[in-house]
């Protein structure tokens, strides 16, 4: 079993539907898959099925105040074993942020719990970075995609964060989403991403801005299923790809899908 960390730097990043996204089309690629929600928004259950936001979940379990987390688990139509974060107060995440910088294997130990097969991934949706709920996803994290638009402050934020990002992670790679090629203010930015990132870390891949991805989530339903032609579908569908042949150990660690 691997594991992937999805990270930004920046809120807004579109991380949460990444994570749900990923984890779905991989899924349906055969693959038993998992997802963790490190993140207090709790966006993930509503993004995977849930018709209200779970009212316990990791969020207890991090603050030591739910054992065992697993027995609140869900499973959604596509086959999507996922923990969802849970309704916390700040006093809860005042706690949990306290034992989690006092347990950093804490995430690790705990995924270490799930029956997989080898063939399995987790998927991990965390608060950004820096903090404690991302601290445990990198390190229990085979692979960390980094999610960001292509903003000025966004990139400016990851490019002034990068190093302390690459020292953390044993793989980082960026995925750029919501890119729109209209803009020329985008080129500029990603222009300043690549001089921050470098030759080491190539972007891994980049997903288009498409106004059908909220529409689509807003009735419970995914981009590629509804617009399955689009190109925010082709790039969605490519980054799976990628992630399935990685996870099979298909691809050198240098390798980048086709654009």
């Amino acid at each position: 079993m691997k594991t992937i960390a999805l990270i930004s730097t920046t809120g807004g990043a579109g991380r949460t539907t990444l994570t749900s996204a990923l984890a779905v089309l991989l899924a349906r690629r055969g693959r038993p898959v998992a997802a963790a929600d490190l993140d207090p928004q709790n966006m993930l259950g509503a993004h995977l099925g849930l018709d209200s936001f779970a009212q316990v979940g990791l969020g207890q379990a991090m603050a030591g105040r739910v054992e065992p987390w697993r027995d609140h688990t869900w499973r959604n139509a596509d086959g999507v074993l996922f923990a969802p974060h849970g309704e916390t107060t700040l006093a809860e995440r005042t706690e949990y942020e306290s034992r989690l910088a006092a347990k950093p294997r804490w995430l690790t130990d705990a995924l270490a719990q799930i029956d997989f097969p080898p063939r399995g991934v987790v998927l991990i949706d965390t608060a950004r970075f820096p903090s404690q709920q991302a601290a445990q996803a990198i390190a229990a994290a085979d692979l960390v995609l980094c999610a960001t638009p292509l903003e000025p402050a966004a990139c400016a934020t990851l490019a002034r964060r990068f190093a302390r990002l690459h020292q953390s992670a044993a793989r980082v790679k960026v995925v750029v989403n919501r890119l729109n090629p209209a803009r020329d203010m985008q080129r500029d930015a990603l222009a300043l991403l690549r001089a921050a990132v470098g030759n080491a870390l190539e972007l891994v891949h980049r997903v288009h801005f498409d106004a059908a991805v909220p529409e689509s989530l807003a009735r419970g339903g995914w981009i590629f299923d509804d617009v399955p032609h689009s190109q925010a579908s082709h790039d969605l569908h490519g980054l799976a790809n990628w992630l399935d042949a990685w996870l099979d150990g298909d691809l050198a660690d240098s390798a980048e899908p086709a654009p």
